[in-house]
């Protein structure tokens, strides 16, 4: 990472200026394709940290949006195919993975703030059906719980333990296809009523899938809609994301990348039953504009989206964001993974800046990676921050 801890917001103005004079001198490597125009700071530092970010050759394509006060500005690196000629575009679509969570915990807490859900209620009444098995010695899954992934929860449904403890990236995203072909609603219900918690409600954080396929069934019950429609019409459409949703067709088919391993792999897509977990497929041209509503701190949903469930605003969980703060500023991220892609979103409320980077492969720490990215191109490129 270039610049560690953000300081260039903590040192002077000359010291600013010469930063942006040193970025200014550097040289985009000839090896990566880019429509980076470098001009402003921002593109500079958007393009310093593409080169550290292609320094791992096992790096494919990346699509980067930054949202700040001055505007939404696109950038692009690699290449749409391994061992490709075709830079991906703002428009090019890929597998977000995890970071569907994200909107699954947009719609939750709009059903919270009106007052269709509680955080903190047994989150079972939201379920059609009785699920007794759903409780750890009386103790309920709540909303809270769920999103948090504290709830004891198996990872996915059916259970995916043994595939995952293979470690072979090469065989996971077929044998996980292959487990969870022919999950649909009636069949996840149906398996609820088999799943053991692992552990008390609210006790151990293990991250589960299987926990956002029953908010999303909560959700069903609440609104009386099938979750994809939720989806669509309380949020993908508002927010006139177009190019998002759970399925990729018609002319969007030509511009869905193709996803690949650490080993260069390629790597099938995600099934659609991945649903309110990992289901979506998105642009930066429209997580652009996702990041955009998520800065508006003013928008009372975003501000319960905003609101720890676990810890704090410092170090904490949100609805589901992770929480941290670094020189007092405070920082939201989330990020995901598939067979072949990786994600991150990161936010920056205080300073109404925001950053979603996607990228058509799954070698190993991509996903950190991203997020470093967005870090350092904040901390680096002053965008709609003034120097003390």
């Amino acid at each position: 990472m270039p610049l560690s801890n953000r300081v260039a917001r903590f040192i002077g103005l000359g010291a600013v200026l010469a930063l942006n004079n040193a970025l200014a001198t550097h040289a985009p490597s000839a090896s990566v394709a880019t429509d980076n125009p470098h001009r402003s700071p921002l593109d500079l530092a958007v393009d310093t940290a593409a080169a550290d970010y292609f320094r791992n050759t096992c790096h494919v394509g990346l699509s980067i949006v930054a949202v700040t006060p001055q505007g939404r500005f696109f950038y692009d690196y690699g290449s749409a195919e391994l061992h490709g000629h075709v830079l991906p575009n703002r428009r090019s679509i890929y597998e977000i993975a995890s970071v569907t969570k994200t909107f699954t915990g947009a719609l939750a807490a709009r059903a919270v703030e009106q007052g269709k859900m509680r955080v903190d209620a047994d989150f079972r009444s939201f379920l059609p059906g009785t699920y007794a098995n759903l409780a750890w010695q009386g103790k309920p899954i709540t909303l809270a719980t769920l999103i948090t992934h504290r709830a004891g929860m198996p990872r996915d449904i059916p259970d995916s333990d043994a595939i995952f403890a293979k470690k072979d990236f090469n065989t996971l995203p077929y044998e996980l296809n292959a487990l969870q072909r022919g999950l649909n609603r009636d069949t996840l219900l149906s398996a609820l009523h088999d799943v053991s918690l692992r552990s008390e409600p609210g006790r151990d954080e293990v991250y589960s899938n299987a926990g956002y396929l029953v908010i999303g069934l909560g959700l069903e019950k609440v609104y009386g809609q099938p979750f994809e429609t939720l989806m669509c019409q309380r949020l993908l459409k508002p927010l006139g994301m177009d190019s998002t949703g759970f399925a990729v067709e018609g002319e969007a088919r030509a511009r869905l990348l193709r996803g690949y391993n650490r080993e260069g792999h390629l790597m099938p897509y995600h099934l659609r039953n991945a649903g309110a977990a990992w289901g979506l497929y998105s642009s930066t041209e429209d997580m652009a504009k996702s990041v955009q509503w998520q800065l508006d701190g003013n928008d009372p949903v975003v501000q319960r989206i905003r609101q720890p469930l676990t810890g704090s605003a410092q170090d904490g969980e949100a609805m589901p964001w992770h929480l941290a703060y670094d020189h007092g500023q405070p920082m939201l991220a989330h990020g995901g993974g598939s067979g072949g892609m990786s994600s991150q979103a990161v936010l920056f409320p205080g300073q109404a800046e925001g950053f979603a980077l996607l990228a058509n492969d799954s070698c190993e720490g991509t996903e950190s990676a991203l997020k470093s990215m967005a870090m350092t191109v904040y901390a680096s490129s002053g965008i709609g921050r003034k120097a003390p």
